[in-house]
């Protein structure tokens, strides 16, 4: 490397910043409206409490409040901290979730009657104690009385609840769930169905054994089948894998009183959770030259590793550069020639495109199948398991160990997950397998890649009657058209789990493949004009607590559309095949035995694979200490999260970014966070430059640090800026990059426990470059998450601080519960200046920090 990555300076302790004022005003009945609405659900509690054969007869009717129940609070706004007060009344904390109100003469947002009252739905389990408690309290409530010491927060509660309501079968039982079941019988009518019965988490032991024990006694009296239970305390997780007749599940679809969605002990009624990869109908490669030399492996370790389907290990362009372990024996049942998904995924990991005939990584990728043969010849995770034990197994195994076994790849950083799951959409809560990925991504230091997924239902265009509109329309026209309507269908074209998780980098893919060559049939039309633009079928954010997702865009093919249908409007679907003419190609089975065929595909597996290549890059140019790199004792606790921070780096939104706030919604005043979080759901934080953030340039240095912080605590980074820029008027560029890995807590409102940023020394004195960029996601929401990027640029050269350094402070805050350890973080910092202004920034800036450490030596050495 000619200018290698530059050392951030040691930081030094700093006051935190001011934490988040709080959010529009909600306007709430007065005391007396609310006495009017909720009496009638308390009101039966209230007469039934000195009865307790009364009491016994409210348990047994499923449309009350009763002992041992879950009870949904819903609330207008967020209570301050409802674990706490639920715990000090005696109610066990069951979790929570997102919602969202319309607002009517009661509730709304004050001078905004229009806009929907951001909410949240609580959820407890009470004991008779709890409740009789909990009546006690609405009385003082009701009649205008002071709550008692350190039940004030209730009287806020009473006043923000919109309603509460018994967790009931409408609860349990989501739509998506019903959707599966139908195209399960749909598909097999006679045979038992499978799905997933998630259990209320009980801290207790005994109390987790007892609900198990009702559910396994109901289930045999209809004629169910357990086939597996899983418990994983660190994430929350209870949940069986069971089979029920056919009968009984089209009673449940038909709302019949079927016994089992009336079991308070079920949270939810889920699909099964897992992938499934479709086989290749369209053979559209070639064999490959087979030519591979493997010296560049020698003995190193894996840094890498995917989960996947078993790949060919053989194949000219694996062979010898994975490790495959197979712990479940399934290389004799797994086909060669349908070994498709992870062969590929495990080529264009170590090689990338191979159009682009790239250099393999120099290292094997690690491999371990999560994935087997179905009866249908289709690949999918185990059919007789939980997914999420799957994947927990397999980290352990992978990290630290199984039984007598030591640990199969313990110095593993990067981990490729191109799978999700179709049949979980992310609708505000955090799936069981996003939770996990977090839990896993924090306890073992790993970066997790995860595809968004591809999204193949139609979209209707409005903006066009007739397909021959459609089809003559000019490019930049029907791309307008096209992307308005993926903004009109957003709510249903959502992350696959567990893409939400907020501690991944999620992968959509960008509208880029090196088959595209312009030259497509007549019935395929390229939807868009620029390969920054998401494939259009590529999944859509936001995700968690509206954390921004997908992070980024990785090519995934140029896909193009055909019409399917014309009513009104245009009806299109995204094509699928032939791939070779818009694709990426990688290694794949020959179905006729052979070894080196080679063949195309897309999407956002695709993506993510690349990705995760990217991200080996960036490990090996920071390790190489033959190429000046001056990281290379990067700890490897911290390397993921440097890998994080570098792959976003060099990410924006190019002109495309510009031209969608031009058009997209909504408008108006104080409207540009929601118009530009709708565009950050196609963009993320863009199309990442990798090349641009492993070297320097003259006019453009990149600093990168990493360290741990504590709860309610910061730290200020002073960085050296060019002498040279002293009263020039220079354009100027600043691009920060914060990342870090949250622990989380499942069981508290705000599920992501740490929250960093980065901000000014003081109110009054910040950036060298004042103005931040328009076209990125906005301040409010790049907060969200587990990555704080941002991009500033100016001209002027007057907000200097003392002593020529820029100045930065990294706070951080404790969002759901006490922290109890530091939190793990890596920094990156571009500073650039416009090449015809002759300032030397990488030099000088060097050469200051050289300075700064010789000064430190020497005051070290003295004392």
């Amino acid at each position: 490397m000619k200018r290698p990555l530059l050392k951030l300076p040691e930081p030094i302790p700093f006051e935190p910043r001011p934490g988040p004022r709080g959010g529009p005003r909600v306007i709430l009945p007065p005391r007396t409206r609310q006495v009017e609405r909720l009496t009638p659900r308390f009101e039966r509690l209230m007469r039934v409490f000195a009865d307790s054969d009364a009491l016994l007869e409210l348990r047994n009717d499923p449309t009350s409040i009763a002992p041992e129940r879950a009870v949904v609070f819903e609330v207008a706004g967020i209570l301050k901290d409802f674990y706490a007060q639920a715990a000090d009344l005696g109610l066990e904390y069951l979790g929570d979730f997102e919602d969202d109100y319309e607002p009517n003469e009661e509730f709304y947002i004050k001078d905004r009657t229009d806009r929907s009252i951001a909410g949240r739905v609580y959820l407890a389990m009470p004991d008779v104690r709890a409740l009789r408690e909990l009546l006690s309290l609405w009385r003082l409530y009701k009649n205008g009385r002071n709550m008692p010491d350190g039940k004030t927060a209730w009287r806020d509660l009473f006043s923000k609840l919109i309603d509460v309501r018994p967790w009931g079968p409408q609860d349990r039982v989501p739509q998506e769930t019903i959707d599966f079941w139908k195209h399960t019988l749909a598909n097999s009518p006679d045979i038992p169905v499978r799905f997933e019965i998630e259990l209320w988490f009980h801290e207790d032991i005994s109390e987790r054994d007892q609900s198990f024990a009702r559910i396994e006694q109901e289930l045999q009296t209809i004629r169910g089948k357990i086939l597996q239970h899983v418990v994983i305390p660190e994430i929350r997780y209870d949940a069986a894998l069971v089979d029920l007749p056919p009968n009984y599940v089209n009673d449940i679809i038909n709302h019949e009183d079927v016994n089992i969605v009336r079991v308070d002990e079920i949270m939810f009624l889920r699909p099964q959770a897992g992938a499934i990869h479709q086989p290749k109908e369209h053979l559209e490669g070639m064999e490959g030259d087979g030519l591979e030399t493997k010296d560049q492996i020698g003995h190193r370790e894996p840094i890498a590793a995917l989960l996947d389907g078993l790949p060919i290990q053989n194949h000219t362009k694996l062979d010898g550069r994975i490790i495959v372990e197979d712990p479940d024996d399934l290389s004799p049942t797994y086909g060669v020639d349908q070994r498709e998904h992870g062969t590929s995924m495990a080529s264009l990991v170590i090689h990338g495109d191979l159009n682009k005939r790239e250099s393999p990584i120099g290292r094997p990728l690690f491999v371990l199948p999560v994935m087997r043969l179905n009866e249908r010849g289709m690949e999918r995770t185990p059919n007789d398991q939980l997914f999420v034990d799957v994947i927990y197994r397999a980290i352990r195994r992978i990290k630290e160990g199984e039984g007598d076994q030591p640990a199969s790849a313990p110095e593993v950083v990067l981990v490729n997950f191109s799978l999700g799951d179709e049949w979980r959409p992310f609708s505000r809560v955090m799936s069981p397998l996003g939770r996990l990925i977090d839990y896993l991504a924090y306890e073992y230091k790993i970066l997790f890649l995860v595809s968004a997924g591809n999204v193949l239902d139609s979209i209707s265009v409005r903006d066009y009657q007739s397909g021959t509109d459609f089809e003559n329309a000019a490019p930049e026209d029907r791309e307008k058209a096209i992307l308005r309507a993926l903004d009109e269908n957003k709510a249903y074209r959502t992350l696959y789990s567990p893409a939400e998780a907020v501690n991944a980098l999620t992968i959509g893919s960008a509208h880029k493949g090196s088959g595209f060559n312009n030259n497509l049939p007549a019935s395929l039309i390229d939807p868009f004009t620029d390969e920054k633009l998401p494939n259009i079928a590529s999944a859509l954010g936001l995700g968690h607590r509206k954390a921004l997702k997908p992070d980024l865009l990785f090519e995934g093919g140029r896909t193009p559309v055909r019409i399917v249908g014309v009513d009104n409007n245009v009806t299109i679907k995204p094509a699928t095949h032939p791939a070779r003419l818009f694709g990426v190609k990688s290694a794949f089975p020959d179905h006729r035995g052979g070894i080196r065929y080679e063949d195309f595909t897309w999407g956002t597996s695709v993506a993510t694979a690349l990705a995760t290549r990217a991200g080996h890059q960036i490990h090996d140019v920071i390790m190489d200490e033959d190429g000046g790199s001056n990281h290379i004792d990067t700890s490897e606790s911290y390397m993921p999260l440097v890998i994080k921070a570098l792959l976003v780096h060099g990410a924006s939104w190019g002109s495309k970014g510009a031209m969608l706030d031009e058009f997209f919604g909504p408008r108006g005043t104080g409207q540009h966070v929601a118009r530009r979080d709708n565009i950050a759901r196609l963009l993320g934080y863009g199309v990442p430059n990798i090349s641009r953030v492993l070297d320097c340039t003259g006019n453009r240095a990149t600093l990168l640090g990493c360290g741990q912080i504590d709860q309610d605590s910061a730290v200020l980074y002073r960085i050296p800026l060019p002498e040279d820029l002293e009263g020039e008027r220079a354009l100027r560029t600043l691009t920060i990059t914060l990342v870090w890995f949250s622990p989380i807590n499942p069981r508290h409102q705000g599920y992501r426990m740490a929250s960093l940023d980065v901000s000014e020394m003081s109110e009054n004195r910040y950036w060298i470059v004042s103005n931040r960029k328009p076209h990125q996601p906005t301040d409010k929401t790049v907060v969200r998450g587990t990555v704080f990027h941002e991009r500033r640029t100016g001209e002027d050269a007057s907000v200097f601080v003392e002593d020529g350094s820029l100045q930065l402070r990294i706070s951080c805050r404790a969002t759901a519960g006490d922290l109890y350890e530091s939190v793990p973080y890596a920094l990156a910092v571009s500073f650039e200046v416009e090449i015809g202004a002759g300032i030397q920034v990488y030099e000088q800036i060097r050469n200051r920090l050289e300075t700064q450490v010789r000064a430190t030596v020497g005051v070290e050495a003295f004392t």
